[in-house]
């Protein structure tokens, strides 16, 4: 570390007072992120209806998946490293901006190549504005960069803002389209774009501002992220490839309308991801910064809230899924009340599993999450070949759900054998690190 420059001081907090502290601006800001991600996806479907939802998702979903793949987790090593006060913020931020330059070159030329493929079945302007989306993905992968900057340095107040710049900005632009009536399919397109585009202007700025950022290299860091970026990415992927491979094959395989369904079921069933979601992350950003059995600590309080909010939300979203359909989204979506029921099991173990997920890389294992996904993905891909083609989304559903459910088993095995993180562990916690705190 160079001595020219010194990393803000973070007081290490342990025990359930410090994920308490961390968790609320946390909570506030996955809360406000999904809650905005519900609302963009109701408007989108009333103004769009089944099938311009279908082709809304079908237009997104391979640009976005593209560039998570070309991740390489960065983002985690990012906060990983500052966590450890391996680099300064400036050197972070120097070494990240180069690697996502050659990110957004490769995913754009990729993209480039895959899109007019996977979308040649669609309209011409489907097509075109997939390739618009796939121009601008460099604005989704820079933009990501300086939010991870503040969490690495755990300051979670600013990273949580940054992280609400694109959601909250494709609200209101959303809503201005239904109150103008002038919905149509490319303006909800590029009312994503804006956010994004948005996020990386204004996360930047804030960045180079609060942080004093600097150009300021150092030959050890890009090497180092990438060291802990390549173990964590075949477990982000098949983390990615899982959640979105469902929607990848629908929109190759079913009718548009099929994919709106299903697309909806997906929005409603993630409503009980904002505690958990929260959770990992204040998990992975205070973990990375305390020694090992305080950090088992932080993990199981936040595993227990989670499992907690999860088995409350999912038993109440289950009751009322068919009224929230037809509330939300409308009648004409009547088909993605079953497609939602089937997926509300897979959402809870999907939401425990991010905890584990975020433990392990805080816990210096990023690389355990890709056995499990690995798993599922193979689980995920032989279910989708054997039932899409006789039930269709629905038959999409329950493999996601089954495939996640054997994801998180996976997990919990390794999280045992490896990192000392027994079920004991997870369910009622270390009561000498409580009594200590």
């Amino acid at each position: 570390m160079t001595t020219s420059e010194t990393i803000p001081d973070c007081p290490i907090v342990s025990g359930k007072r410090a994920f308490i502290e961390h968790y609320s601006s946390t909570l506030l800001g996955q809360g406000l992120t999904l809650g905005l991600g519900i609302l963009t996806g109701i408007l989108s479907a009333r103004m769009l209806g089944p099938v311009g939802r279908g082709e809304y998702a079908a237009i997104v979903i391979w640009p976005m998946q593209i560039a998570g793949f070309l991740a390489f987790g960065i983002n985690q090593a990012v906060v990983f490293y500052l966590g450890q006060r391996e680099f300064t913020a400036s050197e972070g931020a120097t070494a990240v901006t180069v690697i996502g330059l050659i990110q957004s070159a490769v995913s754009v030329a990729v993209g480039l190549l895959v899109v007019p493929i996977v979308l040649a079945k669609y309209s011409w302007e489907v097509q075109h504005l997939g390739t618009i989306f796939v121009l601008l993905t460099p604005a989704v992968i820079l933009g990501g960069y300086p939010a991870n900057l503040f969490q690495g340095l755990q300051d979670l107040l600013r990273f949580n803002f940054i992280r609400l710049i694109a959601p909250f900005t494709f609200v209101v632009a959303l809503l201005g389209l239904y109150f103008t009536h002038r919905a149509s399919l490319s303006s909800v397109i590029f009312s994503q774009i804006a956010g994004y585009v948005l996020t990386l202007i204004l996360g930047s700025a804030l960045a180079w501002k609060i942080l004093r950022l600097r150009v300021r290299w150092n030959a050890s860091a890009v090497p180092q992220f990438f060291n802990y970026g390549c173990r964590s990415q075949a477990g982000s992927v098949a983390y990615w490839f899982n959640q979105r491979i469902d929607q990848l094959m629908l929109s190759l395989f079913v009718p548009p309308r099929q994919l709106g369904f299903y697309a909806v079921a997906v929005t409603l069933s993630t409503i009980v991801s904002v505690f958990p979601q929260a959770a990992g992350i204040v998990a992975f950003s205070r973990g990375s910064s305390q020694h090992s059995g305080d950090a088992r600590a932080t993990i199981g309080v936040a595993f227990r809230a989670s499992l907690i909010w999860l088995l409350v939300c999912c038993t109440f979203l289950y009751a009322l899924t068919p009224f929230l359909i037809r509330l939300l989204f409308g009648g004409a979506f009547d088909g993605s009340i079953l497609a939602c029921r089937i997926l509300i099991p897979g959402a809870l173990m999907t939401g425990l599993n991010y905890v584990l997920y975020n433990a392990a890389s805080a816990l210096g294992r990023p690389g355990l999450s890709a056995f499990a996904e690995g798993t599922s993905v193979i689980v995920t891909a032989v279910g989708l070949y054997l039932l899409i083609p006789r039930y269709g989304y629905i038959g999409a559903a329950i493999v996601s759900s089954v495939a996640y459910t054997i994801s998180f088993i996976v997990m919990l095995v390794l999280v045992h054998c490896l990192l000392g993180l027994s079920p004991p562990v997870l369910l009622i916690g270390n009561r000498r690190f409580e009594e200590a705190s």
